[in-house]
């Protein structure tokens, strides 16, 4: 009777001390290598997530310039004080390095106003880079932004331009024109044949401040 009380006893005993405190840190070591493994998972996806995020806007700024550039047209303005402009002006030194007239604005209203737009494109701060309140209050990166007016003549004052924000962490726009007579990196020419030059493409160079170099070219006729 002894030996079988004896026997119940041991089977009904609970876990030691002991026992309990290699279960515990077992899965606590598990729990450790779970969440570095969560961790790492879910900061590779905010990484890719980002890139992709970047590479997004990055095609979509090239796509603009690309429907912009293709609808390039020969139309000369006149600026804010009736100088006449060229309908392409390339000029790395220039307020707006990059001045062009374009066809194919849209007009969903059917407004009485013409379907060509002058459009410019530089690399500068945010447009509300002195604006207090503002995320970009002082923000010292550079963005790609392009410049668009209501009007073809007066156009020129980037002051009174929309200004479209492209693509962030831009350091420096450089454009070069092709023609028939070579690579310009200013148009018109300033050689005495530039009434026989003929633009045939846009290379367009981006510096990136994380990717470095990004060129595209664009043929414009």
């Amino acid at each position: 009777m002894r030996c079988r009380v004896d026997r119940q006893c041991r089977s009904q005993r609970g876990f030691t001390l002991l026992e309990v405190l290699i279960a515990i840190t077992i899965f606590a070591l598990i729990g450790v290598a779970s969440y570095r493994v969560l961790s790492s998972v879910m900061l590779t996806d905010e990484r890719l997530a980002a890139r992709s995020e970047e590479l997004r806007r990055t095609n979509r700024a090239f796509w603009i310039m690309q429907q912009d550039f293709e609808q390039i047209s020969q139309r000369r303005v006149r600026d804010q004080v009736s100088i006449t402009r060229e309908w392409l002006l390339v000029d790395a030194s220039s307020a707006l390095p990059l001045q062009f007239t374009r066809a194919g604005r849209a007009n969903p209203l059917g407004l009485p106003r013409s379907d060509l737009q002058r459009v410019a494109y530089k690399v500068d701060h945010h447009p509300d880079y002195e604006k207090e309140g503002s995320p970009f209050y002082h923000d010292e990166r550079k963005y790609l932004l392009r410049y668009t007016w209501p009007m073809l003549d007066g156009s020129g004052d980037a002051a009174r331009a929309l200004v479209q924000v492209l693509l962030p962490d831009i350091d420096k726009l450089t454009v070069s024109v092709q023609s028939n007579q070579g690579l310009q990196n200013r148009w018109p020419p300033a050689s005495a044949s530039a009434v026989e030059a003929k633009p045939t493409a846009l290379r367009v160079e981006l510096q990136h401040a994380q990717w470095g170099t990004i060129q595209h070219w664009y043929k414009i006729f």
